[in-house]
């Protein structure tokens, strides 16, 4: 068994780690009852499986970097420490965690996915560590009706979470990617790619990324102050972008929640190709003039005249992360890469690698001339309050051997 000391034992949160147990049962425990830690204690052992105890805001840094990977978090409720929504966001509110959240003791409803243990025995903590069905995709459900789209983006249903980019040279944090959740009362807490398409489809693609960029500078001005000298990336998509309110909109939101032009990066998503490279051009012309800065997102060999889009204004560009994920098997990617480089060079443009989950992917974005690193292997998805307390952890956190 693994235990980590308290924040009070060490003055502050660690976010080392020990290895994980090589039982596929690996439990994260928040409790300060003597009785449930000795009940899951005892139904690990029954069944091999490893538990490391920690408190709250521990427990966030351990999850908000998903490595080791836990099986499931148990926690008390009583011992969340105000942290609560953010353990439900780390977990079961991320469909890639792959961390089953189980609440102690609790009773009345719960959000979806969340089970329960109600009594502190080594039977009943067994019982609940069994297997389950993988989760459903919300794919494999009746897509969503219009309305239901409209109320969730009328309502509190979309939440944002945030993705850390740091530089690859020194490790240091330099932005934030907004991203969308949408928190459904029945399917559980959807990533973008399970309802985004279907919000375009239906012609709402403006009030999503408004709903997005308003919650995102607002929580720059609240939650995230502490990030003050980051910068704040908003997903724009192309069809968005060319509308010529979108972007005095931004302005006024942006205003109203007294963060500058230049802490706030612009970021093209391409759900289609651009057809004219001119309008866009002028549109990234007026974006630059107003201080923003400018990126393109998921850039790989599916993206049509990529040479001629990053001739545009842009100031950073982003490889799709299943490029960096198959790049060492792949030698056509490898030219690609080496193209895409020199042209990021020539234009002095930034580039970001996505899916940066390993030290050994670290490495090789290093070796090839990428400044920064965005990926699990930095941070999952955050909720606003949890940045903060991954902040402080990164930095803390040793060279990566």
């Amino acid at each position: 068994m693994t235990d980590c000391p308290d924040a009070s034992d060490s003055g502050r949160a660690r976010v080392a780690v020990p290895a994980s147990p090589p039982a596929a049962c690996n439990l994260l425990l928040v409790s300060a009852s003597p009785r449930w830690t000795r009940a899951v204690r005892e139904a690990a052992a029954d069944i091999g499986g490893g538990v490391s105890s920690c408190d709250a805001r521990d427990a966030v840094i351990r999850l908000a970097i998903p490595a080791p990977r836990y099986s499931h978090l148990l926690l008390h409720p009583g011992s969340a420490g105000g942290l609560l929504n953010e353990l439900v966001n780390l977990t079961v509110g991320e469909r890639e965690s792959n961390t089953e959240m189980l609440l102690l003791g609790t009773q009345g409803q719960l959000p979806p996915r969340i089970g329960v243990i109600r009594s502190a025995d080594r039977q009943a903590v067994r019982q609940a560590l069994v297997p389950h069905p993988a989760r459903a995709s919300a794919a494999d459900e009746n897509p969503m009706r219009v309305t239901e789209l409209r109320e969730a983006l009328a309502g509190a249903m979309i939440e944002t979470r945030y993705q850390p980019i740091v530089r690859l040279a020194d490790r240091q944090p330099v932005a934030l990617e907004a991203l969308a959740r949408l928190n459904h009362p029945t399917r559980g807490t959807l990533p973008p790619d399970e309802f985004v398409p279907q919000i375009e489809d239906a012609g709402l693609a403006a009030q999503l990324t408004d709903l997005v960029a308003e919650r995102a500078l607002t929580d720059m001005a609240g939650p995230l102050h502490c990030a003050q000298a980051l910068g704040i990336t908003l997903n724009f998509p192309l069809g968005v972008l060319l509308v010529p309110d979108a972007l005095h909109r931004l302005d006024a939101r942006r205003r109203a929640a007294g963060v500058a032009a230049e802490r706030v990066i612009i970021e093209l998503t391409e759900s289609r190709p651009v057809e004219d490279l001119v309008a866009l051009g002028s549109v990234l012309e007026k974006l630059r003039s107003g201080g923003y800065r400018i990126s393109i997102d998921d850039v790989s060999p599916a993206v049509p005249r990529v040479a001629e889009l990053l001739k545009l204004p842009f100031t950073s560009l982003k490889l799709d992360k299943a490029v960096v994920w198959h790049l060492p098997r792949a030698a056509a990617l490898q030219d690609f890469v080496a193209r895409i480089m020199d042209l990021a060079r020539e234009r002095h443009l930034s580039v970001v690698a996505e899916g940066v989950e390993d030290v050994a992917t670290w490495r090789r974005m290093e070796a090839l001339g990428v400044d920064h690193a965005q990926g699990f292997l930095v941070a999952r998805p955050l909720p606003a309050a949890a940045v903060p307390i991954w902040l402080e952890a990164w930095r803390d956190q040793p060279e990566f051997g």
